[in-house]
């Protein structure tokens, strides 16, 4: 599955995001060797649903039980509801190089999906592209969780975010944000940007990789999926609304030669490694 999450512009001081879902659409920091940051032509075949998960009696996993939660010692795989063929969270009842992803987003049914190569938060249109594990949700491989508004556990990862179906969550449309530095995205994004999300989930603030916009440093924006890698759209007193490049307060050489780094977003800025950022403006 591959959605795509836009949100309606709200100012930082003039710039900011609303909570209000409008579409569809939305590596691990532990990685040593990221893999290549465009899916292979290879992986868009694999994005099919497998007949019965690939293997006749579940690939080899734990059996598959509805209702019943998944656990080493009663060996049962907690199956996700109505079609109860695999298990979201955690992952269960596919073959060894499968994923059980939602197939369809308006009721909820899951199919076995053979898995692709892209780590988390690296770009991806399908999740057959993702690896194991990992859907394509926002532009992004990332894990599905259960329990929305709460903290994800997996590694690399932080809120657990509800997907609104046509204006209503649907119950197993959840996933993970990933944790990444919006002024640095390639260490874990990839070829994807890192967005700031500070209003969405009131009092939840956080990063996630998306889908990368079009626009370069100054180019007009009306929201924060507009603007490319390492930039933000905020409110330039004077230029109007513009992506401007992510920066470190109090820190030198991240802007250049006749900018500053100013705190655009006061006390909803970022915070990493103890460096809140700004942006850079003349």
């Amino acid at each position: 599955m591959s959605l795509r999450l836009a949100w309606a512009p709200v100012v930082f001081g003039a710039l900011g995001v609303t909570a209000v879902i409008a579409v569809i659409a939305v590596s691990a920091c532990s990685q040593t060797t990221p893999p290549a940051d465009e899916p292979s032509d290879d992986q868009t075949t694999t994005s099919k649903p497998t007949k019965d998960g690939g293997s006749g009696n579940n690939g080899g996993q734990i059996p598959t039980t509805p209702g019943k939660d998944a656990s080493a010692d009663s060996g049962v795989c907690k199956t996700t509801p109505p079609t109860n063929r695999c298990g979201l969270v955690p992952q269960c009842g596919c073959g060894t190089n499968e994923t059980c992803d939602v197939t369809n987003p308006q009721t909820g049914a899951t199919s076995c999906l053979t898995a692709g190569n892209m780590t988390l938060g690296r770009p991806c249109s399908q999740s057959g592209q993702c690896v194991q594990g990992l859907a394509c949700v926002f532009g992004a491989c990332r894990p599905y969780c259960e329990s929305p508004t709460s903290k994800c556990t997996a590694p690399g990862t932080d809120f657990c975010m509800s997907i609104a179906d046509k204006g209503s969550p649907n119950p197993d449309l959840a996933v993970c944000s990933i944790t990444c530095d919006p002024r640095m995205p390639q260490a874990v994004c990839g070829q994807n940007t890192c967005i700031w999300f500070p209003k969405e989930y009131i009092p939840a603030k956080f990063t996630d990789c998306n889908a990368p916009g079009p626009g370069v440093q100054y180019d007009l924006c009306n929201s924060v999926y507009d603007c490319g890698p390492g930039l933000a759209c905020v409110m330039h007193p004077t230029q109007g609304q513009e992506c401007e490049r992510w920066c470190r307060l109090g820190q030198v050489g991240d802007c250049g030669i006749g900018l500053t780094c100013k705190d655009a977003f006061g006390s909803d800025a970022p915070t990493i490694d103890g460096i809140k950022l700004g942006v850079c403006q003349d």
